[in-house]
């Protein structure tokens, strides 16, 4: 791997690659395309980004395998400026071979650069699964260990994984690693070896149990039975989504281990019952800290309105989060399968609730509808990514996630309300998914739509969210499935991309370079804080790490690359490749 040279940034633990104003963004060129490989049976691009437009109308490109023989060849395409940078695209979808192929960018009769693209079957999932998955969750353990040697042995009780560049162990992040791992057992278990399906078992029991140990700690510190602390030692305040997020978890292990670990699933279904039921019961519930928007650590910071494009000083409502009656509705749906029948009507209530914020053509907030609303009395709508600090947003991950809606359209086919659920996902997916990822050259979910800012995708975020594009291309894959719809499959592609390699890339000798953001894979990756193999850096934002501006399409873009990792972002990867079909 090349060296990366590296910007240091004082006092703060990570890296950019830009000064935060991004105006070192708008010089030089790139040659953007994917570091781990291109899969034979998805859209295939290369992506070129320059300040100025360089590229002619007659500029050409070639594609040639080892022995120097034309495979293919095309135009380039301008797809426009975004962001301040103009963009040109390459597409060799068509090309239907495998190998490594020489790609040459031909102007004026000259080649002017090539770069070196590899092709294969199935190659992000052969590439990552294990890496990202096991061998990452291995160095994550020996790092909470190291952590009980330096902080004491708390920092270890309860096992689990180091989740991030500290010495945390949130729920959150527990939650949405351990979604991606039984992805993999659900729909990628044929792929793997019997050994490494043993692996995968034993690291989802691992994290599924210190969830357990937050579970009976809340009721230990009198928060109720079924109630599970953010984060033990340091952090031991309860927030709606990671109880909902641990209650889906220990739901799903309830009927997917039930033949592989039946006294564990046993136990983790009478879990996920005792917090959903504490959630039906408590909730919503809010972080203690203020009266502020939501109420966190330091209650007059103004995170939450930035994040969501609040007024300042707005109050917040007592109402569910969308995201979180999504996780009581799935957990519901997963429920019902392990023979907990009374859970089928939940489902179908919380849906009800989730359908009554869907955002109606005849209110589309600029071009956009069939997204929601984030409260039922805010006029503002749901991002696709809320996580910062410790607040109610911690962990606010799983982007407009109608998975489980999909799945019990599937599941509930003769329901009586299975139109109405078609309609919301249709409406979801063409009113917003489909718009709002073509309007950037990468298909990227964007962050959200702002009042007065429009759509923006990187300005306002406590940092870069590359555990939402993982999560967007598993919903994308979905609504694939759902629709026969191939631009759906390029949404998907787009997202799992941009971590692969296919990004805006980095600046390295005066131009813009790939890199991986998976550490340790890919031709030349990026680097993370821990140096563990497997790990998904952060990523691009338009501000510095953990610092928050206000959301502006003035601001907006891929300026500043940070490279802490968290194993959310891993999860996301999960579960969009563990459901891609293979060749």
């Amino acid at each position: 791997m090349k060296t990366i040279v590296l910007l240091l940034i004082y006092l703060l633990p990570f890296v950019v690659y830009a000064q935060n104003d991004g105006s070192d963004m708008l010089s030089g060129t790139g040659v953007l395309y994917s570091r781990v490989g291109y899969n034979s049976n998805a859209q295939k691009r290369i992506i070129l980004r320059d300040s100025l437009s360089r590229f002619s109308d007659s500029t050409t490109f070639t594609m040639k395998d080892a022995q120097g023989r034309l495979c293919y060849s095309g135009a380039l395409d301008e797809w426009g400026k975004k962001w301040s940078i103009n963009w040109w695209i390459a597409d060799f979808t068509e090309l239907e071979a495998s190998g490594d192929f020489t790609f040459e960018l031909i102007q004026d009769s000259t080649t002017i650069l090539n770069r070196t693209i590899k092709v294969q079957p199935n190659i992000l999932w052969k590439a990552t699964w294990r890496t990202v998955a096991l061998d990452q969750l291995k160095g994550r353990i020996d790092l909470r260990n190291q952590n009980l040697k330096k902080y004491g042995p708390e920092y270890a009780q309860g096992g689990g994984w180091q989740d991030c560049g500290s010495y945390l162990r949130e729920v959150n992040s527990h939650a949405t690693m351990i979604v991606g791992l039984l992805d993999v057992l659900e729909f990628a278990a044929d792929r793997i070896t019997a050994a490494e399906k043993q692996e995968l078992v034993a690291q989802i029991v691992l994290g599924l149990d210190y969830i357990a140990f937050c579970q009976d700690k809340a009721e230990e510190l009198g928060r109720g039975a079924g109630a599970i602390l953010h984060e033990w030692p340091r952090h031991t305040n309860v927030i709606t989504g990671d109880v909902a997020k641990g209650a889906l978890c220990f739901a799903r292990a309830g009927h997917l281990l039930q033949s592989l670990q039946k006294d564990k699933a046993e136990e983790y279904k009478l879990r996920a019952i005792r917090s959903f039921d504490w959630l039906q019961r408590e909730g919503p519930i809010h972080h203690p800290g203020g009266t502020d928007f939501n109420g966190v650590v330091q209650p007059n910071d103004g995170y939450e309105p930035k994040v969501y494009g609040a007024p300042q000083g707005a109050t917040r409502p007592d109402e569910w989060k969308t995201r979180d009656i999504v996780m009581m509705m799935w957990t519901a749906m997963e429920l019902s399968k392990s023979g907990q029948s009374k859970y089928k009507a939940l489902a179908t209530n919380y849906a009800d609730l989730l359908m009554k914020r869907q955002i109606d053509i005849r209110y589309s907030e600029g071009r956009f509808y069939g997204h929601f609303k984030a409260f039922d009395s805010t006029p503002f709508t749901e991002k696709a990514w809320e996580h910062h600090h410790m607040g109610f947003d911690a962990g606010s991950t799983f982007p407009h996630y109608l998975i489980p809606l999909i799945q019990m359209i599937d599941l509930w086919s003769d329901h009586q309300d299975i139109e109405k659920w078609k309609e919301c996902v249709q409406s979801f997916a063409y009113g917003y998914l489909l718009p709002a990822c073509s309007n950037n050259p990468f298909k990227l979910l964007p962050m959200g739509y702002f009042e007065g800012e429009g759509l923006l995708n990187f300005s306002g975020l406590w940092h870069g969210m590359n555990g939402a594009y993982g999560s967007a291309a598993a919903l994308a894959l979905e609504l694939f499935n759902f629709t026969g719809d191939q631009r759906f499959k390029e949404i998907a592609t787009g997202n799992l991309q941009w971590i692969a390699g296919l990004n805006a890339g980095v600046p390295e000798n005066g131009q813009y370079e790939s890199k991986s953001m998976i550490y340790g894979v890919g031709e030349e990756y990026v680097g993370s804080w821990t140096k563990i193999a497997g790990t998904i850096c952060n990523g691009f934002e338009a501000d510095g790490q953990f610092a928050i501006e206000q959301p502006r399409s003035s601001t907006d873009g891929p300026f500043v690359f940070t490279d802490e990792g968290w194993i959310t972002h891993a999860g996301g990867w999960l579960s969009a490749i563990s459901r891609w079909k293979m060749e």
